[in-house]
């Protein structure tokens, strides 16, 4: 049974995504995560986490500069 045209699209679509990941690591950088504590790599991973929301409120207050930090970080966050 062959594949529909669009599921082949979309499977060369997310091949060329995991290929331009893939060049984009950073070997020094995998070397060094490697030598963290688990507690380490959990700062790490919250650090960047609170990086994308202070980003993501901060263009959305950009469009709507009516909405104070907290209920951009709210709308950001998903919460009600």
């Amino acid at each position: 049974m062959s594949e529909q045209p669009s599921q082949a699209r979309e499977q060369e679509g997310t091949r060329r995504l995991i290929a331009g990941a893939i060049a984009e690591l950073d070997l020094d950088q995998i070397a060094v995560t490697r030598r963290l504590t688990p507690a380490q790599r959990f700062q790490e991973g919250f650090s960047m986490m609170r990086l994308a929301e202070q980003v993501g409120a901060y263009r959305l207050r950009l469009r709507r500069p009516e909405l104070s930090q907290d209920e951009a970080l709210r709308i950001i966050r998903g919460r009600p």
